[in-house]
């Protein structure tokens, strides 16, 4: 049986999830529905929820949706949150709270948590950045830590934001808690280095690319 998704805040089911041959998608124009929608259905239930900023009260309805029917998951895709929203959220796991720039990664994090994974706020907002990066070893003292050797390679951002990113490589020359340095032009054409540790790698062997989650020991 395909997981029931059920959309709401959008006229329109994501292009992500469309492409999901095991979801069966629904949307819910209206919120106040939902309820009847869910115990009217059987096996596992996902709601997707589009915010543009989430509130007290979206918290406590969807809280008591996923408290009193069975096998419900929600799943939030915010732009904005304020700081004590964020500290609530990392009280209370039984919501997962993505990013509106993280939207591409929908389905994929949806398949995610019905394998086990546990999913995580992300502390800052990750955007999408076309420029390319250029990765080499770290020059700082902690970067004596590396392997012997590691070449200076071209990457592409999957994404970036204030503390950190994932980056691209055509290569798996860098492993976890590597130091390296981050070159790259920003958005307004600036040229910046950056100091920073690989914090998780994985490989793509469809595209033959090395993934690296990269949090920044320093600031552009």
């Amino acid at each position: 049986m395909n997981t029931q998704i059920f959309i709401t805040g959008t006229l329109t089911v994501p292009n992500v999830l469309k492409k999901e041959n095991s979801f069966d998608c629904h949307i819910i124009e209206n919120p106040y529905t939902l309820r009847s929608a869910l115990q009217t259905t059987q096996g596992e239930k996902i709601v997707v929820v589009f915010l543009p900023f989430l509130e007290v009260r979206h918290f406590d309805i969807y809280a008591f949706l996923q408290k009193t029917i069975e096998n419900v998951k929600t799943f939030f895709v915010v732009s904005e949150l304020s700081a004590p929203m964020k500290m609530k959220l990392k009280t209370f796991k039984d919501f997962i709270v993505l990013w509106k720039t993280e939207e591409a990664h929908l389905a994929k994090d949806i398949q995610a948590y019905l394998n086990g994974k546990n999913l995580e706020l992300r502390q800052d907002k990750r955007e999408v950045h076309e420029r390319r990066a250029m990765l080499s070893p770290s020059m700082l003292p902690f970067g004596t830590e590396n392997r012997s050797f590691q070449p200076i390679l071209g990457g592409a951002f999957e994404n970036i934001s204030l503390n950190g990113s994932c980056v691209k490589i055509k290569a798996p020359f860098y492993q976890k808690k590597d130091f390296i340095t981050l070159s790259y032009q920003t958005k307004e054409g600036e040229y910046v280095n950056v100091e920073g540790q690989v914090r998780w790698t994985k490989w793509d062997e469809k595209n033959q690319s090395q993934e690296l989650g990269v949090q920044f020991l320093t600031q552009a």
